[in-house]
């Protein structure tokens, strides 16, 4: 199990443990299948997006719903926006889709919408250093050398290119290390 199948369980179990009126769901996955098992879930905002197009008007109304949200005072239901494939969604979405992401990463929190974000790549080209350090806790699997490891940490030594894969993941909050399975 990668990283898609940890976001869905995280999400399945956000569903599960929580009424409908209580956590929401958007779920983007410009690859269509990842977050698909869970298009069904009452929790679930408009179904998953896939497309670029798509993708940068449901960004856009989560913006607008945390300015709302913000101007009266109102963090109530969570609202969980997950994004698989990161990289590649900022890829195509370009400017408008880091804009977004990065403006709710910054003040998101506030207003009861949390970001949960996957990719494989997590390089400083394609992922904003101000997005970046606005998602407090990381869960890194295996990466492919010490450079990804120490991005997508923010650790030097943390370990992360010696994970096995096979659902080996290191926690990361507050500077702090757990290794997990």
């Amino acid at each position: 199990s990668g990283k898609t199948a940890l976001a869905r369980t995280l999400l399945t179990s956000l569903a599960m443990h929580n009424r409908q009126g209580d956590v929401q769901l958007v779920l983007i996955d410009p690859k269509g299948r990842g977050f698909a098992p869970l298009a069904t879930l009452p929790h679930v905002l408009g179904g998953v997006v896939s497309s670029a197009a798509a993708a940068i008007e449901r960004l856009r109304a989560v913006v607008q719903e945390m300015e709302r949200r913000d101007a009266q005072g109102v963090n109530r239901p969570a609202l969980v926006v997950a994004v698989d494939e990161l990289a590649d969604l900022i890829q195509t979405g370009g400017s408008a889709v880091e804009a977004m992401l990065t403006r709710l990463s910054q003040r998101g929190r506030e207003s009861g919408i949390h970001l949960i974000c996957c990719t494989q790549k997590p390089s400083a080209a394609l992922i904003g250093s101000a997005m970046k350090a606005n998602f407090p806790v990381r869960l890194v699997g295996s990466v492919a050398g010490k450079d990804e490891a120490r991005y997508a940490t923010g650790l030097s030594d943390s370990g992360a290119e010696k994970l096995e894969g096979k659902g080996d993941f290191l926690l990361v909050a507050k500077g702090e290390l757990v290794r997990f399975q």
